[in-house]
């Protein structure tokens, strides 16, 4: 296995350059909970203190109540029509306008994880939570700019009707549908070269983290799937076609799977090659089961 890389694989959001995001506008905004916190919203109390405090923060970026854009009682998960939310166990999906002149969107989005933080805490001092270790939040954020009124239809239906198909769009440039949060997770790579004996066991990882496209990294792809493991996957195809295996849409809607589509989507050797690399440069440690002396693999790994 190689070792953890911080210069490599530290992960962080990166704004779009140029954007003024004090100028107005509406967001699609992803924030995770902490690697270590678990399923820490998965609570009724702490979805109650989330869905809470993010209806008072829409109010705050409506700037009135009585401009009708959120009504001044609500409560309840997602009972925000016009701009709906979701709590997951360990992430929040929601859509966020922002008025022209009012604060910028991260110290919106501060502000939220400040107070939900403070709530939360009270909570677990009042006996209403269990204790949690480090951070309740990921010190960052993922945002997709809404750029016309059809993409804010879309979006909202997906928060909805389907909190696990919303499309996050991540700092490298990629797309991914599914469980976002896994991607803070310390991954295990799997890369393994056609022609592989079978592996004896799968090592123990938080996550596992592969295209899965070898013969043997089918088997241990659907072995995975099997035991109900996290999986970050990154097909061959695009993120419209990830769900049409039912195995993996279970995964997706029991919230332990994250789709990431690729940019080169083509299915030829060129795309193989470009994910093999990706799942290199990106996992925490790799397990190679087989690697074929030559071939395309050896000479990645050799390249690393």
């Amino acid at each position: 296995m190689s070792p953890y890389d911080p210069a490599k694989h530290h992960r962080r959001s990166i704004r779009l350059q140029g954007h003024d995001y004090a100028g107005g506008g509406t967001y699609f905004i992803t924030i995770c909970a902490h690697r270590d916190a678990g399923n820490i919203f998965a609570h009724e109390s702490a979805k109650e203190i989330l869905s809470r405090i993010w209806e008072e923060t829409l109010c705050e970026a409506a700037a009135s109540v009585r401009a009708g854009l959120v009504p001044a009682s609500s409560t309840r998960e997602g009972a925000h029509k016009a701009h709906p939310y979701t709590i997951m166990p360990d992430h929040f999906h929601g859509l966020l306008p922002i008025r022209k002149g009012e604060k910028a969107l991260g110290d919106f989005i501060c502000a939220f994880k400040s107070r939900t933080t403070h709530e939360y805490i009270k909570g677990v001092k009042a006996g209403k939570f269990p204790r949690f270790k480090g951070k309740i939040w990921h010190r960052n954020y993922y945002e997709m700019i809404v750029r016309s009124p059809e993409a804010e239809e879309k979006i909202a239906h997906y928060i909805q009707m389907n909190p696990w198909c919303c499309v996050t769009q991540f700092s490298n440039g990629l797309r991914g549908m599914g469980n976002p949060a896994l991607w803070q997770l310390p991954t295990l790579g799997i890369l393994c070269s056609r022609n592989a004996p079978k592996p004896e066991k799968i090592p123990a990882a938080k996550a596992y983290f592969s295209g899965f496209h070898s013969p043997m990294e089918k088997q241990i792809f659907a072995r995975l799937l099997e035991t109900k493991r996290p999986l970050i996957w990154c097909p061959a195809w695009t993120l419209d076609r990830a769900a049409a295996d039912p195995a993996v849409r279970q995964a997706l809607e029991e919230n332990r799977m994250l789709v990431l589509e690729m940019k080169n989507a083509d299915g030829d050797l060129a795309a193989a090659e470009a994910r093999n690399r990706f799942v290199i440069e990106n996992a925490a440690d790799l397990w190679t089961p087989h690697v074929q002396p030559d071939g395309m693999l050896d000479r990645l790994l050799n390249a690393n």
